[in-house]
This record gives structure tokens, C-alpha cells and sequence, in this order.
């Protein structure tokens, strides 16, 4: 991360306008650049506003405050990965009991009516998040 000197501290070449407000417009299109940094600060709100998509684009994106001066980094979550994940796990699941508490004859142990009271509601629980796991996909936010 560059380092950000004050407008106060900074020394060299600098324009500094000093207003109760600014707007900029353009018929057609603006760009803002820096070749190290490039800072919007505020004491209240920022707000980025778009009719259309927003796109952040860097080599790592990082939202949210640094907390005691440190990068608290807790990555993002990959949806299509964690779907993967999540259903290679419920598989297992489900595997495990239909083995441990199997519901066909000769195979139900001494306690066919516990085995099958233990097993179907996990199953059913099992079942209804395979459903859900689409769920967790984010309709507003993408990561690429």
C-alpha cells in the first residue's frame, strides 16, 4: 500500500482548492488518476452511485476499516467453491447415514424402527440444504 502524506505535510508541487462545494461534470466521461495513489477521504458518507454496473478492478480488492492500524484480510468468499464444498460434505452426509442407519432388509441391525426414527429426520434436514445451497450466491455482488 502507498504511503499518504497530508496536504499540510506534503512538499513539492500541489493544487489545493478549498471550497464549501465542488461539483465536477462531464458530458461524456471523467477520469481521475495517480500514478501511486489516489485517495477520496471523507468525514461522513461516500456514496458511488451508477445506473448501470460498478467495476473495482486491482490485483486485490480490500472493503472494509483497518482496525488498530492492521489489515484485519478476512478473504471473500468464492460462492461456486463453497457450493462444491458444501455439497461434497452433504453427499458424505448422506452417505454416512444410509450406511450407519440403513432402511433395507438384512441390513437394519438389531433395531430396524431406531435406526429408521434416527436417520430420516437427518436425512430430510440434509435434503432441504442441498436445496438451499444456491442460495448463497450474492445477486448483487460478483467476484471474478
Amino acid at each position: 500500500m502507498a504511503n499518504f502524506t497530508q496536504e499540510n505535510e506534503f512538499v513539492g508541487k500541489q493544487i489545493l482548492i478549498d471550497s464549501d462545494r465542488l461539483v465536477f461534470n462531464s458530458r461524456d466521461d471523467s477520469i481521475f488518476s495517480g500514478k501511486n495513489l489516489l485517495l477520496f477521504k471523507t468525514d461522513g458518507e461516500f456514496h458511488v452511485n451508477s445506473k448501470n454496473d460498478v467495476f473495482i478492478n486491482g490485483s486485490k480488492v480490500y472493503i472494509g476499516p483497518i482496525e488498530n492500524g492492521q489489515d484485519v484480510n478476512i478473504p471473500a468468499v468464492r460462492s461456486r467453491e463453497l457450493k462444491l464444498l458444501l455439497s461434497d460434505l452433504i453427499g458424505a452426509l448422506e452417505l454416512f447415514f444410509q450406511v450407519q442407519y440403513p432402511q433395507t432388509t438384512g441390513l437394519m441391525g438389531p433395531n430396524p424402527a431406531v435406526n429408521l426414527g434416527l436417520a430420516q429426520p437427518v436425512l430430510s434436514q440434509i435434503k432441504k440444504i442441498r436445496t438451499r445451497l444456491d442460495d448463497i450466491d450474492s445477486k448483487k455482488v460478483f467476484i471474478r
